[in-house]
């Protein structure tokens, strides 16, 4: 399952094995976890430490409503560009006092995974953003009601905006699809790039997003189909 068989030491990555075939869960990714017994939102963690049976997560953001204990059955969900994979696992041990560290084991079995026919719109499409969480705190609770994308897909998006954003700020984006209905998510900062444009200065932000019910994926999926010229084919980029 991994880079080596060696317990104990720390790793950079974990093969974790899924139907037909393996995919790397990195160090310093960032994760979606979600008590299994509960319909609590999903807490957002990254991953600080792998060894050959376990993985140590970081929780980031605000506390959760109600501390995680150890064995706590807990979903494990994250995204690539076309993929969402999910496990259950147990967490064995939580940091005393602040609870902000746990460690839980890793599946020895094929874990589950969502994939569809993605597309990557490289388009500006018009959404709206509350900053929930951010290194600079003065930015929380900040909301953009008109941003536009430079490309979005189910898993995340870009944009440009003079927000001095960080990595790890947690952010919600609501797309409009008509009047009386939205797609709401939940994402994080993985990437910003400082730069000038027409002698402003902007950071281009990449946000994945953290929580994407699949309901709410479909519907953006069509959506992203819809709203498109013509000429689409100029605009798409297809992962498989």
């Amino acid at each position: 399952m991994f880079s080596t068989s060696v317990d104990g030491l720390n790793l950079k990555f974990a093969e974790i094995p899924t139907a037909g075939s393996k995919h790397h869960l990195l160090l310093e990714k960032t994760v979606s976890l979600s008590p299994v017994s509960e319909s609590s939102s999903p807490l957002a963690a990254t991953i600080t430490k792998i060894t050959s049976k376990q993985l140590e997560l970081e929780l980031l953001g605000p506390p959760p409503t109600r501390p995680l204990s150890e064995g706590d059955q807990v979903r494990i969900k994250y995204w690539d560009e076309e993929t969402a994979y999910y496990f259950d696992a147990e967490i064995e041990i939580v940091s005393v006092p602040c609870g902000r560290q746990v460690t839980l084991s890793i599946p020895r079995e094929e874990i589950s995974v969502q994939r569809r026919k993605a597309q990557r719109v490289c388009y500006p499409i018009s959404f709206s953003l509350t900053i929930i969480d951010a290194a600079e705190t003065q930015l929380i609770g900040h909301t953009v009601s008109e941003a536009k994308t430079e490309n979005v897909s189910v898993g995340g998006l870009a944009f440009h905006t003079t927000l001095p954003l960080k990595l790890k700020d947690r952010l919600e984006i609501s797309f409009r699809l008509s009047p009386s209905e939205q797609v709401k998510a939940v994402g994080w900062v993985v990437r910003y790039q400082p730069l000038r444009q027409d002698g402003k200065r902007l950071n281009l932000v990449a946000l994945e997003f953290l929580h994407l019910r699949a309901e709410e994926q479909h519907k953006l999926h069509l959506f992203l189909a819809q709203i498109l010229p013509g000429d689409a084919a100029d605009y798409v980029q297809w992962f498989d």
